[in-house]
């Protein structure tokens, strides 16, 4: 995966109270994993390359500091299926959308509904995504909000760490 474990992300996300923070966390964990596949692309083996080309490139304020940037890029040279490209992208364009709003949205709210309704990496799990739907829709809404709101922050957690591992995966079947 990136430099942590799956349950140093885990961890990392839980942390998150509403998923304004949660995204921005993501995004992050996400950009570090995208920065680990990036070298991969390049010739690896000359150190003259490495140093004078492609840690520029990588380097906190180079070009492919952006997680759009580089993601398209992997995605144009064909290095990951479209299926990550999309959802990645998706989560950095509600990232940056949510930036740009000045209110809070928690997990329970339909923005987060719509956003995971989109994401292949969950719906790809029916039990995951059934039981997401069976409870946005339950009767009890006291209860439900706070049992719904966790397990809508569960299902993104699952699909970072499942988005890191196809990374990874992507980037070893090059090799």
């Amino acid at each position: 995966m990136t430099g942590l474990t799956e349950d140093q992300v885990l961890e990392t996300l839980s942390a998150r109270t509403n998923l304004n923070d949660f995204l921005n966390a993501a995004n992050a964990i996400l950009l570090s994993g995208i920065k680990q596949f990036l070298p991969h692309l390049f010739i690896n083996n000359d150190e003259d390359i490495r140093e004078f080309a492609v840690r520029p490139l990588l380097a906190k304020s180079g070009p492919l500091d952006s997680i759009d940037v580089s993601l398209r890029l992997i995605y144009a040279l064909g290095k990951i299926k479209k299926s990550v490209y999309a959802d990645i992208l998706l989560f950095s364009q509600l990232d940056e959308h949510l930036s740009a709003q000045a209110g809070i949205v928690e997990f329970h709210d339909d923005t987060a509904y719509e956003f995971v309704k989109n994401l292949r990496c969950v719906t790809d799990n029916p039990l995951m995504f059934q039981s997401i739907e069976k409870m946005k829709y339950a009767g009890f809404e006291i209860f439900n909000t706070a049992r719904y709101g966790g397990l809508v922050k569960t299902a993104l957690s699952l699909a970072v760490t499942d988005l890191l591992k196809e990374l990874t995966y992507e980037r070893d079947a090059d090799h």
